[in-house]
């Protein structure tokens, strides 16, 4: 069954449409791109008028940044909840696909685009990352690190990576998260699933890389390049 977007994910009533246009723009950013995409479109897929747009947000750049803040609770909201279900049934990951696939395709294509406006996107991914991971080492679900800050970018990086080789996925597994249908999605997740719970290393060759001296990257201020 391919992915088809089921409809806006809307607070409450929403009775002056904000979290209608904000759901409608993430539909069609991820679809279509940042650049194609104009505040009529979304205000005609959001069944609003263009001006009730610009009062809700301001601006394309006051949307867009809307839109991030929403992608990164949402993922946020998934992964806290996934942690305290525990053990998840195998249907877990289709079913997730299936119904969030557009968030999915809105970061392939910030993350595609870059710029500093994805790069606060990407930090406030970190730093939630940060959260859920710690109630997953109290739960007993995860191994704790001696750099977690560290470990949640490089899981960020590997992630969010994984997105932009979609073709060499498709290429050489057979699956595809931007094109392909979500239910195929499986045999890869359990890839993943595998690296992260079997050690592909043996620890007591390569401990003493695991030890070098850091003084030359301080990556302790999020974002910061130097």
């Amino acid at each position: 069954m391919a992915y088809e977007y089921r409809g806006h994910d809307v607070e409450g009533d929403d009775p002056g449409g904000a979290a209608r246009i904000r759901d409608a723009a993430i539909d069609l950013y991820g679809r279509n791109g940042f650049d194609p995409v104009t505040l009529k479109d979304i205000a005609a897929a959001a069944g609003v008028s263009a001006p009730l747009v610009i009062h809700h947000y301001g601006s394309t750049a006051g949307l867009r940044a809307a839109c991030d803040r929403h992608i990164a609770d949402q993922v946020s909201r998934m992964k806290t909840e996934s942690v305290h279900r525990g053990r998840l049934p195998r249907s877990y990951v289709t079913e997730l696909m299936q119904t969030q696939k557009h968030l999915l395709l809105y970061l392939f294509r910030a993350f595609a685009v870059g710029g500093e406006q994805t790069d606060r996107l990407f930090d406030q991914l970190v730093e939630d990352s940060l959260v859920y991971t710690a109630e997953g080492e109290a739960l007993g679900l995860v191994h704790p690190s001696s750099d977690p800050r560290r470990r949640a970018v490089i899981m960020m990086l590997q992630s969010f990576g994984a997105l932009l080789l979609h073709r060499q996925m498709k290429r050489h597994l057979g699956v595809d998260p931007i094109d392909g249908p979500p239910e195929d999605m499986g045999p890869y997740m359990a890839g993943v699933l595998e690296l992260y719970t079997q050690p592909v290393l043996n620890a007591d060759v390569y401990r003493n890389l695991m030890d070098i001296d850091d003084t030359h990257a301080d990556h302790t201020h999020a974002g910061d390049p130097s």
